[in-house]
């Protein structure tokens, strides 16, 4: 490819863009059917768990009111997502988007939802919404390994603990 000439504020756009751009693609994923087309589980195959047990492991051994509240940030879960894709959400939060925050050259920090990593930029859409990205030689930045309990769980999970859950979650309307 031959080279062009553009400024650091130019090229930074243009990953901006980009970015933006492949996030709206894997984002719009379309259809919920499983693999060859065919029909997906029905939310009614999902719902053998005991709602009380689901609390009590949410708010206890499970661990998951240490990040989420029943009433915040999984408030209306239910209402959202359906039958597999809620279970798949819970076990593998492929939507969520860990913390970041970004020191610039100037001291100042700005925090956001992590939106795009590599080695050379870091993307995050700050709480109005505004994508920023910046090149990784440039400034520092931190991102929170929150979404790691969710892997970290998979060894401690036993089927009736997410059935269980599975049960809870579904009462989060």
């Amino acid at each position: 490819m031959p080279p062009f000439q553009k400024s650091d504020e130019e090229i930074q756009s243009l990953v901006a863009f980009i970015h933006t751009q492949q996030n709206a693609v894997l984002g719009s994923t379309g259809s919920r059917k499983g693999a060859g087309g065919r029909k997906g589980v029905d939310a009614s195959d999902l719902q053998t768990g005991n709602v009380d047990a689901g609390k009590r492991y949410f708010e206890g051994a499970g661990g998951c009111a240490k990040c989420h509240s029943a009433t915040g940030d999984l408030a209306g879960i239910a209402s959202r997502y359906k039958g597999l894709e809620l279970e798949e959400q819970m076990l593998y939060p492929k939507r969520a988007r860990p913390k970041a925050t970004v020191t610039l050259a100037s001291g100042q920090t700005i925090s956001g939802k992590l939106a795009y990593e590599d080695e050379f930029t870091i993307g995050i859409t700050d709480d109005s919404g505004v994508y920023h990205s910046w090149r990784v030689r440039d400034v520092q930045y931190k991102v929170d390994p929150a979404l790691n309990a969710h892997v970290d769980l998979f060894s401690k999970y036993s089927d009736e603990d997410v059935h269980n859950l599975m049960a809870y979650l579904q009462t989060l309307h």
